[in-house]
């Protein structure tokens, strides 16, 4: 069973006295903490994988989730504190790339807490880049359900019960509505390594738009392409895994 956090945040589904460094993980539109729970085995229990358990989501499904970044990352920044006692990444996919991006600015900018080492954003075009789709979030019940359907990474059979939809559907709607509404600041450069993960069939997000993130950083980008879509997070996961264990316990 993961452990029991002081805040509802913070998962911990492998907790150790000996860890040295910590990866907390932020979740795609829609994604609950359980998409990043079966990392925790591959890496031991010498990095702590900590899977981040959204508002509106799996054990917290009744509470409302954000529609805005800010308003978000300013929670979360004050959760996750007392767990940055030691080395730490983010890693964040799709939307929550966004909000990895987010969360370290506001970090950055706090001189109590402890930068991360580094980031890890995937599945997502650099933040400055404008929306490369419609927006989705102000559709019908039945036309947003249609969309996601195109979207890819979400469980048809979920998306085709309507009881299960009319109790996620105000979490997508918000999550969708959060990425979209974003508008992006222009702020320092972080002071650490960016790591890049796209997708070479992701039609959500083409690997062009992913190449500005070099903007980010100064001290450096790297960019890792990986054979799948959006979700490539589960179609590559032992690929994924492997880049992340070279670039967090190689340092």
């Amino acid at each position: 069973m993961p452990a029991v956090s002081p805040n509802l945040w913070v998962t911990r589904p492998s907790p150790s006295a000996n860890v040295t460094k910590r990866l907390f993980c932020l979740p795609f539109a829609g994604g609950g903490a359980s998409a990043y729970r079966s990392w925790a085995t591959y890496f031991g229990q010498t990095l702590e994988v900590c899977p981040i358990q959204l508002p509106g989501r799996e054990g917290r499904i009744f509470e409302p989730a954000f529609t805005q970044v800010d308003a978000l990352v300013a929670a979360l920044t004050q959760h996750l504190s007392p767990f940055l006692d030691r080395p730490y990444a983010l890693y964040g996919h799709s939307m929550g790339a966004l909000i990895a991006f987010e969360l370290a600015q506001a970090i950055a900018n706090d001189d109590r807490l402890p930068n991360p080492e580094r980031i890890f954003v995937a599945a997502h075009r650099a933040p400055q880049l404008p929306l490369q789709r419609a927006p989705l979030s102000d559709l019908s019940a039945e036309a947003f359900v249609d969309k996601l359907k195109q979207y890819g990474g979400f469980d048809d059979e979920i998306l085709n019960n309507a009881e299960m939809m009319e109790l996620l559907l105000p979490t997508l709607r918000a999550d969708f509505t959060l990425c979209e509404s974003y508008q992006y600041k222009p702020s320092p450069k972080l002071q650490y390594p960016i790591h890049v993960f796209a997708g070479v069939e992701d039609q959500q997000t083409a690997v062009e738009s992913t190449y500005a993130w070099d903007q980010h950083s100064d001290v450096s980008v790297d960019s890792t392409l990986f054979t799948g879509g959006h979700f490539f997070l589960n179609s590559c996961q032992q690929d994924v895994l492997k880049k992340i264990r070279q670039t967090l316990l190689s340092t």
